[in-house]
């Protein structure tokens, strides 16, 4: 029985899993998200990333709504929670991901009273780019602390 074949699979799949998550740094899918399955949720507001940066940086949403985002530069942005790094303040957010010019897609639905900051990972010291997206709260309350970058 020969097991060079087999070693040689393991070794090429252990390659291909290596790039495919990004060896250096947090890649799109080693961000931790929330498990999705509210697709049917509602969405909230639409936020549009330009040249200029995000159209919001504090929308407010009902509690069960999602958020789109929607790229119209002409550059990929990366939306996750923060703090940048382990973006694991709302898991809601990660959901988004890696966004393509021209690719809208949203956050899982948010589930709780609270303020959920965001910033665009693939660019994080950018104001621009960054928000907090202000979950049950009506108009009259003030918004939440800012989150910590």
């Amino acid at each position: 029985m020969k097991v060079t074949p087999v070693l040689d699979t393991v070794a090429i799949l252990a390659t291909l899993v290596l790039v495919g998550h990004g060896i250096s740094g947090c890649s799109e899918s080693s961000a931790p998200s929330a498990p999705s399955g509210d697709t049917g949720a509602p969405i909230g507001v639409t936020l549009t990333l330009t040249t200029a940066g995000v159209s919001s940086d504090a929308p407010r949403i009902a509690i069960g709504e999602r958020v789109r985002f929607t790229n119209n530069d002409n550059v990929p942005h990366q939306i996750f929670s923060t703090p940048h790094g382990p973006h694991t303040d709302c898991l809601a957010t990660n959901a988004v991901g890696m966004l393509q010019p021209g690719q809208s897609r949203e956050t899982n639905a948010y589930s709780e009273r609270r303020g959920c900051g965001f910033h665009d990972h693939l660019d994080p010291d950018n104001v621009n780019f960054r928000g907090q997206v202000i979950a049950g709260f009506s108009e009259d309350d003030p918004n939440p602390a800012d989150p910590a970058y």
